[in-house]
């Protein structure tokens, strides 16, 4: 029979006192590094720190959480699955370079110019997931999305209210911009959007059009020029080029298919081959 002096005592109203101080995880992990503490193997003040640093840790991760949770990417992305041989001369260093997010201190701007399936949404959104993780706040949007929105809350007498909501994003992620030409009314709401966090927010744009034909977009290369001048004004400006990877992946699968498979032949029980009937 044990000895119930070996067995470490649950301290009466622990478990309630650690719920109210919101302490989640010394709550679950208090007993076995208190077991460690009882073999000698953990000081008193070694013990306490041990739940103090798991504290801080899961803390942390949780927050993490919540910021990739609220910044609402499309999918996950990282920059390890990204192909920078497929890149058409990206610069890797100069992409590693962003991932320390310094730009975002800095209140700087990142903007991915390249064709369509190039990789610019992957790395915005890999880079966006890197403020996640340095616990800046993060919101992805497709430019269509943000200026439908603009346009809906300025109907609803909401547009004060939501411009102050989204200025508050440390990062935002202005996607596609480019794809979809906007009206005068949504062109003119976006660049009240991009002047309200110029230098006091960061943007990552990814874009489809080379600077010169933003004037198709905004209807107005007055206020192209003016919404390029703050976007670019302390901003990295990045070029994908090269195929577009959905369409080489298309491909490869396509190949490999055909390669499995020989059309109309099957192979005989001896090994010959058999014309297939028609």
């Amino acid at each position: 029979m044990s000895d119930t002096k070996d067995v470490v005592q649950e301290p009466p109203h622990l478990l309630h006192d650690l719920k109210e101080l919101k302490l989640p995880s010394v709550a679950a992990g208090w007993r076995r590094m208190a077991e460690e503490s009882r073999r000698g193997r953990l000081t008193h003040p070694q013990y306490l720190a041990e739940l103090m640093r798991q504290e801080l840790i899961d803390r942390e991760e949780r927050r993490i959480r919540r910021r990739v949770c609220e910044a609402r990417f499309p999918v996950l992305k990282t920059l390890d699955g990204f192909d920078f041989a497929a890149s058409g001369g990206l610069d890797r260093d100069e992409v590693l370079a962003l991932f320390d997010c310094r730009f975002v201190e800095e209140r700087g701007n990142v903007v991915f110019v390249g064709g369509v399936g190039t990789g610019k949404t992957h790395l915005s959104v890999a880079l966006g997931l890197a403020c996640c993780q340095r616990s800046h706040r993060v919101r992805f949007v497709t430019a269509a999305e943000l200026t439908n929105e603009l346009v809906e809350a300025k109907q609803r007498s909401r547009l004060g209210r939501v411009l102050e909501r989204m200025a508050r994003y440390d990062v935002v992620v202005l996607d596609e911009l480019g794809y979809v030409p906007f009206d005068k009314e949504g062109a003119d709401l976006l660049f009240g959007f991009i002047t309200k966090v110029y230098e006091r927010r960061s943007l990552i744009v990814t874009t489809n059009l080379p600077f010169g034909r933003w004037g198709e977009v905004f209807r107005d290369a007055t206020a192209a020029a003016a919404v390029i001048d703050r976007i670019v004004h302390h901003a990295v400006v990045l070029t994908t080029d090269g195929e577009s990877y959905r369409l080489r992946d298309a491909t490869r699968k396509t190949t490999a298919r055909q390669g499995r498979r020989k059309p109309g032949a099957r192979a005989g029980g001896d090994g010959t081959k058999e014309v297939a009937p028609r």
